[in-house]
């Protein structure tokens, strides 16, 4: 049977102008939060080691610390949608964060900046799941992928651009990242409060056939069990890369720059895969990413060249995109886009960010100063997760109609 008839293709998205309206509004506030998000949990670290001083093991406890608020702020704000309005629950988040960041940035207190960082996880945590939520109003398993696709690609532009130029804003203007941030977050307030926007509602579509959603699911499994890895190298590197030999050779205002090599690639992959859907129908794709993901953090963080960092940059974003486009669409897919599962996407994000840089911390505590032990900690960690992936893809055996079917 053509899965196709289980599961019509829709309009790629909703034709109307309210709901144009609508999807432009929720990328503004993306963007907004992206800016955020990233300069308060990536380019902080590089902060942190110019303003204070910091090395490997603080930025490390750091990063790990963050993931736990973080985690905290996605799964509580389930229970919240369900009694508040997602407007109003968006405007008190995007109100509070703006506030800790200003508070940071006129007093640059350590032990203050440390306390404003980690709560701020918390509330962004909180967001990403309202605004996942909010992109799937009554869109059919294809619009969701078009919709997503339009989606990463925002944030994570948002955040390339964010990190590329923080480099330049640490070395002229440190306090900078934290007004750019607050102001980002004041101009979500101010859109909030001038738009409203739908609440969720879930659209009726036929169920797919049996095979489909065996694939669905195990796409699922896969991609949420490398999601935790993919961010336990994000965070890493995040917290690692200050004190690599080729980020402290180059110039202070490229740093960032050379940084973030990664999210340019994550970019335009999740470009193309907004573009494309074979990998709709073949799960074990994510088996590979996992293992790419593997390699690439070894490599950047082991092997001295610049070259080999930016390479293996180019690889990693490409594995990072397959992994979160896959857990945010086959999560939403399987669920509707319920908020619950969203929560339980970005919770997974903040466990990488406790694992990754909380396995690397903890090697710090038994070698200072030793980057390769945390490196070999933070690989343990993805080699237990490639491991899992194998055995979950060897354990579910979906029919192999990926070269029989168009994939949907």
């Amino acid at each position: 049977m053509d899965l196709l008839v289980a599961e019509p293709l829709a309009p790629q998205i909703a034709s109307s102008p309210s709901a144009r309206r609508h999807l432009a509004r929720i990328f503004t506030l993306e963007a907004l939060g992206g800016v955020g998000g990233n300069l308060l949990m990536f380019g902080i670290f590089f902060y942190m080691q110019k303003r204070f001083g910091w090395g490997a093991r603080r930025n490390l406890l750091l990063a790990s610390a963050q993931g736990v608020t973080y985690i905290i702020g996605a799964l509580s704000i389930n229970p919240l949608s369900l009694r508040i309005p997602r407007r109003t629950l968006l405007l008190f988040l995007h109100a509070v964060m703006a506030a800790i960041v200003f508070v940071g940035a006129v007093v640059p207190n350590p032990i203050l900046i440390v306390v404003l960082v980690l709560t701020y996880p918390l509330f962004s945590g909180a967001q990403w799941p309202l605004l996942e939520s909010l992109i799937a109003i009554g869109a059919s398993p294809h619009q969701v992928s078009r919709r997503i696709s339009v989606y990463n690609i925002v944030w994570s532009g948002a955040g390339a651009i964010t990190i590329a130029l923080c480099g330049i804003v640490i070395t002229h203007f440190p306090p900078g990242i934290f007004f750019a941030t607050s102001a980002a977050h004041i101009a979500a307030v101010v859109l909030l409060m001038r738009f409203h926007f739908p609440e969720h509602r879930a659209a009726a579509h036929p169920d797919p056939e049996p095979e489909l959603l065996a694939m669905r699911t195990l796409a699922m499994r896969l991609s949420r069990i490398a999601l935790p890895a993919t961010f336990a190298v994000i965070y890493s590197l995040g917290a690692l890369m200050p004190t690599l030999p080729v980020i402290q050779s180059a110039n202070p205002e490229i740093r960032t720059l050379l940084a973030s090599v990664w999210m340019i690639s994550r970019w335009f992959c999740f470009i193309l895969l907004g573009v494309t859907a074979w990998w709709h129908t073949r799960p074990r794709a994510l088996l590979f990413a996992a293992m790419v993901l593997l390699a690439g953090f070894l490599c950047i963080t082991l092997i001295p060249s610049t070259t080999s960092m930016v390479l293996w940059q180019i690889a990693l974003g490409v594995a990072m995109a397959l992994i979160y486009s896959a857990s945010l669409y086959f999560g939403m897919v399987l669920s509707d886009g319920s908020t619950a599962q969203n929560a339980y996407h970005e919770a997974l994000i903040g466990l990488g960010c406790v694992l990754g840089p909380g396995s690397g911390a903890l090697a710090q505590a038994f070698f200072p100063a030793n980057t390769h032990a945390s490196v070999t900690a933070v690989g343990t960690i993805l080699w237990l997760s490639v491991l899992a992936a194998i055995f979950i893809s060897l354990k579910s055996r979906p029919s192999p109609i990926a070269s029989r079917h168009k994939p949907v």
